[in-house]
């Protein structure tokens, strides 16, 4: 086995813990959304709390490591779309993170904190399981790019990819419209 072997099957396995985990969370979160589960909902908040602490960031910046030396250990290039394009996935979705997800999760337990479980912080962590369907549309959009590797000349698929990544937005936004009126 080469290093650029040792380095992909770290990535790969990497990607599939990231993506394995949070999609298994965007999938029950909404069970427990939608059957009013408000336990479960909360509970699976703490949880989160704690994978992403364990987890998600320190998988996530594995794969940007390994990602990073297989360009450099490989015939890549950081002038190539696709890495410039998973680059930018990579970019978008730490920042969400941080600039998104970390502020709205400290303000849901803050509201734990004073109040408990009521229905509008049940709502909310609801709110924030919905729009992190947004941020694993880009994570796996990254898959894409990175199985795919289209050029500049790879019209189609990049289209594609912009009009799954635009369909999310807008469902995730519409379904976020109307949940306060289904509630």
């Amino acid at each position: 086995m080469t290093y650029y072997e040792v380095l992909l099957l770290v990535h790969v396995l990497g990607v599939a813990v990231w993506l394995g985990v949070g999609v298994a969370l965007l999938v029950i979160g909404n069970r427990f959304r939608t059957g009013g589960d408000n336990a479960g909902l909360k509970s699976l908040f703490d949880q989160t709390e704690w994978l992403t602490q364990r987890i998600f960031i320190p998988v996530s910046l594995l794969v940007l490591v390994a990602g990073i030396l297989l360009v450099i250990e490989g015939p890549w290039s950081f002038g190539d779309l696709w890495v410039v394009l998973g680059l930018a996935g990579f970019a978008a979705t730490f920042l969400t993170g941080i600039l998104v997800l970390k502020p709205r999760s400290e303000a849901i337990a803050a509201d734990l904190q004073r109040g408990g479980m009521t229905d509008d912080v049940a709502r909310d962590i609801g709110s924030m399981f919905t729009r992190m369907r947004i941020d694993y549309t880009v994570i796996g959009l990254v898959v894409a790019d990175m199985v795919l590797k289209p050029t500049g000349d790879d019209v189609g698929t990049l289209a594609l990819m912009a009009v799954v990544l635009v369909a999310v937005v807008v469902l995730v936004l519409r379904s976020e419209r109307s949940a306060p009126a289904a509630a």
